[in-house]
C-alpha cells in the first residue's frame, strides 16, 4: 500500500486508536524511527483531533526548554503538518495556566487578522489543535501536559540574523506582534512565570549559587562572578522603570530571541511571533532588549569563539527601524525613549541566568555539553562589554 493512502490495513481494523497510530508509524512512516519514541508519541497523538494517517514524525527545533515534534499527516493524498509539543513542568509549574493564557492570545491575534482580512489565520500566526475532549492540551497518565499546533507551511526561523534586512524584519516582526496585542488588557493573561524578567531576582538567585556552590563549580567561574559583581548597579533599571509607572504594563512575549520571530520563506518579510508560553504582563523593554541582544550578535548566543562576539550597531539600527515602524502606533513618548537603556539589562540578565543555572546543575537550561551554560554566560557578558564599549 503507498505511504500516503488514507486506507487502514485491514488486520487493524479491531485495534484500538492507540494501537492504529503505533501501526501507521512502524508501517508508513519514511523513515526509521527510535521505537521508544514511537511508543511515547502514539498515545499522545490519539487524543488530538488531526486528519488522515500519520506517515512521518521526529524531533524538531532547536528549542531550549519544551520538547518539540513534526507530525505529518496524509490526508486525501495532500499531506498536513502539525506541532506536537511536551511542556516542561520544571519551567512551567502551572501549565494549565500557560494553555489559558495561549488560548487567549492565540485567539486575539486570529481575531486581529480576521478583522485585517487574513481568512484562514492560522497560516501565518500559530493556531492551536483542540483535543479530542475539546481542551486545547492533552494530560497523559503521568500528568505530563501536551499541545499541538498548525505548522505554518511558508514560514522559516533562523537561529542568528542573517544580515540587515533581516534584523529590520525581526524588529518588524516583535512590533507588528506587540501592535496586535496592544488592546488586549493585561489582566486577562495569568502571570504563569513570577518574576521573570526581574533582574533583581536572578541576581539574588546567582548569590545563592554561589554561596551554596552546590555541585563544586564556583572555582572554575570566579572571573563570571567579578564581572556581575562589578555591575551590580546595572540590575535594577528596568524593575525600577516598571515600578515606577512611567511606563505602562502592557501583553509582551518575554522572549523574542531571533528564532521566535518567523519571516516569509518567499519573501523574508516577518510573518509571526513563536513561542507564546512567556507571554504575559509586562513592559516593552523586556521584548526589546531581549530582541536586540539575541539579534546584533551576529555569533550567536552559543559562539564557540567568544573573539567573534561584537555588538553589530547597524543590525541594531536595522532592528530598531523595523520595530518603531511597526510599534510606534500605540508606544508612549516615555515608552519610546527609554528603549535603548533595556538591551545593556536584559543581556546582563541573561548571563546572570546562565551562570546561576551553571552553578545549580544546570536545571533549567536543557545544556548539549558539561559548561554549556558557563560558556553561554561568557558569551552574554562579552556582548554587553561590546554594547558598553560601543556607548550604549
Amino acid at each position: 500500500m503507498d505511504k500516503g493512502s488514507n486506507h487502514v490495513h485491514p488486520c487493524t481494523d479491531q485495534l484500538s486508536e492507540v494501537e492504529r497510530v503505533v501501526h501507521c508509524l512502524l508501517t508508513y512512516s519514511s523513515y526509521p524511527l527510535a521505537f521508544d519514541l514511537i511508543l511515547m508519541l502514539a498515545p499522545i497523538l490519539s487524543h488530538f483531533d488531526l486528519p488522515g494517517t500519520l506517515v512521518k514524525t521526529g524531533r524538531f527545533g532547536s528549542g531550549l526548554i519544551n520538547e518539540t515534534f513534526l507530525c505529518e499527516f496524509s490526508d486525501r493524498g495532500i499531506i498536513r503538518k502539525f506541532i506536537l509539543q511536551h511542556i516542561n513542568k520544571n519551567v512551567f509549574s502551572r501549565p494549565d495556566l500557560v494553555m489559558a493564557n495561549v488560548e487567549v492570545v492565540t485567539e486575539h491575534l486570529q481575531a486581529r487578522l480576521r478583522r485585517e482580512g487574513i481568512s484562514d489565520p492560522a497560516v501565518v500566526t500559530p493556531a492551536l489543535v483542540r483535543a479530542r475532549d475539546g481542551r486545547t492540551f492533552h494530560v497523559d497518565g503521568a500528568g505530563e501536559y501536551w499541545r499541538m499546533f498548525h505548522f505554518i507551511e511558508e514560514g522559516l526561523v533562523f537561529d542568528r540574523v542573517q544580515d540587515n534586512a533581516h534584523a529590520h524584519e525581526v524588529g518588524r516582526g516583535l512590533g507588528r506582534f506587540q501592535a496586535l496585542v496592544s488592546d488586549l488588557a493585561p489582566d486577562r493573561l495569568h502571570d504563569t512565570l513570577p518574576g521573570f524578567h526581574h533582574t533583581p531576582r536572578y541576581l539574588a538567585e546567582l548569590d545563592d549559587a554561589i554561596r551554596l556552590d552546590a555541585q563544586g563549580r564556583f572555582a572554575a567561574a570566579k572571573i563570571e562572578v567579578a564581572f556581575v559583581r562589578a555591575r551590580r548597579t546595572l540590575v535594577p533599571l528596568l524593575t525600577d522603570l516598571m515600578a515606577s509607572g512611567r511606563v505602562p504594563v502592557r501583553v509582551v512575549h518575554n522572549d523574542p530571541k531571533v528564532n521566535n520571530v518567523m519571516v516569509h520563506a518567499a519573501t523574508g518579510k516577518a510573518l509571526c511571533m513563536l513561542d507564546l508560553d512567556t507571554v504575559k504582563p509586562g513592559i516593552v523593554h523586556f521584548d526589546f532588549g531581549d530582541c536586540v541582544r539575541s539579534a546584533a550578535n551576529p555569533a550567536g548566543e552559543d559562539a564557540p569563539d567568544l573573539d567573534k562576539v561584537v555588538f553589530d550597531r547597524s543590525r541594531y539600527a536595522a532592528l530598531s527601524r523595523g520595530y518603531l515602524d511597526e510599534a510606534r502606533s500605540f508606544l508612549t513618548p516615555a515608552e519610546a525613549e527609554l528603549l535603548p537603556a533595556s538591551v545593556k539589562v536584559i543581556t546582563f540578565e541573561l548571563g546572570i541566568r546562565f551562570l546561576a543555572d551553571h552553578l545549580r546543575g544546570d536545571t533549567y537550561f536543557r545544556v548539549s555539553r558539561p559548561g554549556h551554560n558557563l560558556h553561554r554566560s561568557r558569551v552574554q557578558f562579552r556582548l554587553l562589554e561590546c554594547m558598553e564599549a560601543a556607548g550604549l
